[in-house]
């Protein structure tokens, strides 16, 4: 007695062909078209209801199906891959790729392990098809099968060790016997079969560290064609580029380093014109081979863990390819990619064990690093347009006043200019590079138990003096800025220079920390303070000048009462528009120029004496309202607008007084004889003193 049992279509995919039914139960099998989606139709099995007294049972005969189906279709597809035919032979192998790659792909190729345990019809096609246009499909047949993951190694999976013994034995046959034939399809031109011996190749790497390293001994990477497979290819009638070999390239490259035993690593890295093509190029791949790449570098390489030394990964990250990660990290709306390029130049250029940052200091062998390198790349990075090249720059130089100052020495912006639209984004990067480099920076070179203390012309002071006193940021440039109409000019180069007075201060603070150590350390270092000093004269602005802005607060607030008083009174500062506030601020600059030019402009006072083109940074939402201008000097002094919420525009005022105080406390308690005669006579010029001045100037301020 026959029982027809409806099986729906999605599951019996799962388990079995149109055609493996066919060869399997013949005529037993009745198949009905469904009107609606074939998906969701039924087709009916017929079986001998004695057979299905019980689900298990049911499931050994689905699992017998699917058995007698590997052993049909098997006998059908290694017979017709060794035809001579080329359309059955490649339709074939093409089949038993897909076959692999279902769900019940681990189960064919069990089966075919078993049965022919040295894959004795795949060797006697290949050596049918050797050298023939024919080839590629035989190799890619191999490389699906070497690569599925039901036959590779798992130590806790002890059906899959037998198989995975069987197929790695047959992989090592193909490295000992077959590389002559590798070699001639990579040599045939024909990108179809190269792609197909590198992606054979790949997945015996892969397989395991031993067969990697197998590759890695036994593989011609000198071979002279090999290097050229990573460039990409034109077509020759569209004119478009087509990836062609190139992914193959990157994919068998990498696959030495996904293995990550450590010998190997160190070795096969030795492959320089191997990697340099893959990291070369990079800058023109797609976004998922770019995560590939560098995902892979990070994890396998740029680690404790992989032993490869500093020299070694500096050379996979040349100038070329510092460029391409550059490159890539710059792009707009790059997501992953570029956010990915960003941790890996972060990485590569910050930590010394990658090669490229010095540490002369490390025991036993100090690191040389490349400096060089690192400084052409600093010249190359877009800081004020793209937010990860600023990070990058600032991430080189904290704590390296050498790196700072030679970047400053070749500063790529002009400070003196303050119309160009880059100004205030280039002033606002400069304090930011000041403020990074001192951020942990112990000044150890300054230590009371070192016999030999550094001089003013030591490299140690020199490169920290150019930091503080850099070369675009001249005493000239200072004072231009400090009495500029521009509201936002004034903020942004007090910021700057309040920026350099703190490192100073940390200079010095070290070095009379050192000097209290003993009489004879104070003798010793009284000289380098005296130059430093001296330096700090010559190069930075007189304190008469923030003692001058400051001493308009007074008559700043003359012009504010005038101000009010007029049509309008105070509303119209509150409530008017944008075009209304530009004919205000202009009457205020014709009636008191001599004493805005001199001290503090107005609050609306936005710059209209040539200053606007400075402004064009900002966007049009920025200076819509007086709420957006405070937003504007947020940015300056790198805070977080939302920290101002609550500040009016005459408190920007004050904000600003309160930094000039900052500076001449710096100048004051770090060099009392340049400044105490100036406010206080011949009065000692003190903490205290100084913060009741501050205080009684923020009290004018507020009045």
């Amino acid at each position: 007695m026959l029982l027809a049992k409806e099986v729906p279509n999605s599951e019996l995919k799962k388990l079995v062909t149109m055609e493996e039914e066919e060869a399997i139960y013949g005529e037993d099998i009745q198949r009905e078209e469904n009107s609606d989606d074939d998906e969701g139709g039924l087709r009916f099995l017929i079986f001998d209801v004695n057979d299905l007294d019980s689900e298990a049972e049911e499931q050994e005969n689905l699992k017998f199906v699917v058995k007698a189906s590997h052993e049909a279709k098997l006998r059908e597809l290694l017979h017709n891959i060794n035809l001579i035919e080329v359309k059955l032979y490649s339709d074939a192998s093409k089949e038993f790729i897909k076959l692999l790659r279902r769900n019940t792909g681990g189960e064919l190729l069990h089966q075919y392990a078993q049965t022919s345990s040295k894959f004795s019809e795949l060797q006697d096609a290949w050596k049918r098809w050797q050298g023939k246009p024919g080839m590629s499909y035989i190799l890619s047949l191999i490389s699906a099968i070497l690569s599925h993951p039901d036959g590779i190694y798992r130590p806790n999976d002890t059906r899959r060790i037998a198989i995975s013994r069987i197929i790695d034995k047959f992989a090592r046959s193909i490295v000992e016997e077959k590389l002559e034939d590798i070699y001639k399809e990579l040599n045939s031109k024909e990108g179809k079969h190269q792609k197909a011996a590198l992606l054979l190749m790949a997945s015996i790497v892969r397989r395991s560290s031993s067969l990697a390293s197998e590759v890695a001994k036994s593989f011609n990477f000198k071979f002279p064609v090999f290097p050229k497979l990573a460039e990409y290819k034109l077509k020759q009638v569209e004119k478009k580029r087509k990836h062609s070999t190139r992914k193959s390239f990157i994919g068998f490259a990498m696959s030495f380093l996904e293995v990550g035993k450590p010998g190997l690593l160190r070795w096969i890295l030795q492959q320089k014109e191997m990697y340099s093509g893959v990291l070369r190029g990079l800058g023109s791949d797609d976004v998922e081979t770019v995560v590939y790449v560098l995902s892979t570098l990070k994890d396998r390489v740029l680690i404790p863990e992989s032993l490869v030394p500093p020299g070694l990964r500096s050379v996979l990250f040349g100038s070329v390819t510092l460029e391409q990660l550059v490159s890539i990290s710059g792009r707009e709306d790059g997501g992953p990619a570029s956010e990915l390029a960003h941790r890996v130049l972060v990485m590569v250029c910050t930590d010394p064990c990658n090669g490229l940052m010095p540490d002369l200091k490390r025991h036993p062998y100090p690191l040389r690093g490349n400096p060089k390198r690192l400084l052409g790349l600093m010249k190359k990075l877009k800081a004020t347009e793209v937010a990860y090249h600023r990070d990058l720059l600032l991430s080189i130089v904290k704590g390296r006043p050498s790196f700072c100052s030679a970047y400053m020495d070749e500063f790529p912006y002009k400070l003196e200019d303050h119309t160009s639209s880059t100004w205030f984004a280039a002033v606002s990067l400069a304090a930011d590079l000041v403020s990074s480099v001192g951020i942990g920076l112990p000044f150890n070179f300054i230590n009371s138990e070192s016999l030999d203390l550094p001089s003013f012309d030591s490299s140690d002071v020199q490169s920290i003096m150019k930091c503080i006193c850099c070369r675009p940021f001249s005493r000239l440039v200072v004072n231009k800025g400090l009495l500029h109409p521009n509201v936002f000019v004034k903020h942004g180069t007090l910021r700057l220079l309040l920026e350099e007075l703190k490192f100073l201060d940390s200079f010095v603070s070290a070095i009379n920390h050192t000097s209290c150590s003993s009489n004879q350390m104070m003798h010793r270092l009284a000289p380098l303070k005296q130059e430093i000093e001296n330096e700090v004269r010559m190069l930075l602005p007189d304190p008469q000048v923030l003692l001058t802005l400051l001493s308009s607060l007074s008559s700043q607030s003359r012009i504010q009462e005038l101000g009010l008083k007029r049509k309008g009174n105070s509303e119209n500062f509150n409530v008017h528009r944008r075009n209304d506030r530009k004919k205000l601020k202009t009457d205020v600059l014709n009636e008191d120029t001599d004493i805005i030019v001199s001290g503090i402009s107005s609050g609306l006072d936005i710059a209209f004496h040539g200053g606007e083109k400075a402004l064009d940074t900002f966007t049009a939402d920025d200076m819509d309202s007086g709420k957006d201008n405070v937003k504007i000097i947020a940015k300056i002094w790198g805070l977080q607008p939302s920290s101002m919420g609550g500040i009016a525009l005459r408190d920007v005022e004050t904000c600003f007084h309160s930094k000039l105080l900052d500076a001449l406390k710096i100048y004051a308690i770090g060099f009392p004889e340049s400044t105490k005669s100036i406010v206080f006579g011949e009065h000692e010029w003190t903490n205290q003193s100084l913060e009741h001045f501050k205080s009684h100037l923020l009290t004018l301020a507020m009045m």
